[in-house]
């Protein structure tokens, strides 16, 4: 009562905090295991300006955990998390054997080319130009790190998000969409085995420069369409 006895025009700032806990029961349906939040919530009553309109603010943190003392009786779930863990651990590991081979060819590849420039200097008394020089690297072993370098971080990111100890969902997604990218670029690689694909797999690489200075062109015109959008319709979408 006392408060609300309380002279208003003398009122500057309010603040009510209070916490809400929930848990994400539609998880159990995906055969997930159920996600339970902690809200900090916060409003604030704002009468600094003594406007005659108070100005009222919302602020939340939301914290994900695992939830406690749960009890599910179905075992599958357990298990289908087990077998998703099992074949992430599988294919870090794959990629992991990948980066090993593809690092070492790498390696020989820029000994070979080390070996290659001193012979030529040595017997014929000559420079080997850099074009040459890149002759000896094989832009699909570069092209095949990368891609398990991102592949083996965003396995390991969505080990983590599975267990709920992390939520950087964007992050993962990102890096797994990225190398799943790359792995499909690389499959072009072995249609180079081919006659006829591989007239125009080495079309494609004769024609790159010239393909780059396109996008670079172009490119402006999609960035100036990005950013308008963005511009236009940003306001109107969270992200």
């Amino acid at each position: 009562s006392s408060f609300f006895n309380l002279e208003f025009y003398r009122l500057i700032q309010v603040e009510l905090s209070f916490k809400l806990k929930g848990i994400a029961l539609q998880t159990i349906h995906a055969r997930e295991l159920p996600d339970c939040y902690a809200f900090q919530n916060t409003i604030t009553f704002n009468n600094r300006a003594h406007s005659g309109k108070i100005k009222i603010y919302f602020d939340s943190d939301t914290d994900i955990q695992e939830c406690k003392d749960w009890h599910i009786f179905n075992s599958v779930l357990q298990k289908n998390n087990q077998y998703i863990l099992v074949f992430d651990g599988f294919v870090i590991l794959s990629c992991l054997a990948s980066l090993i081979l593809c690092t070492r060819s790498i390696i020989l590849a820029w000994r070979l080319q080390k070996r290659f420039v001193n012979f030529f200097l040595e017997k014929y008394k000559r420079r080997v130009c850099y074009a040459d020089r890149l002759e000896f690297l094989n832009g699909w072993y570069v092209l095949v790190i990368i891609s398990d370098v991102m592949t083996i971080i965003g396995s390991i990111l969505k080990m983590e998000i599975k267990a709920k100890n992390l939520t950087s969902y964007d992050v993962c997604s990102i890096l797994l969409g990225t190398s799943t990218l790359l792995v499909w670029v690389g499959v072009i690689r072995y249609l180079g085995y081919f006659q006829t694909y591989n007239v125009l797999i080495l079309t494609m690489q004769a024609s790159l420069p010239k393909v780059l200075r396109f996008c670079c062109c172009a490119g402006m015109i999609y960035l100036g369409y990005t950013f308008c959008g963005w511009i236009v319709l940003g306001p109107y979408h969270e992200k």
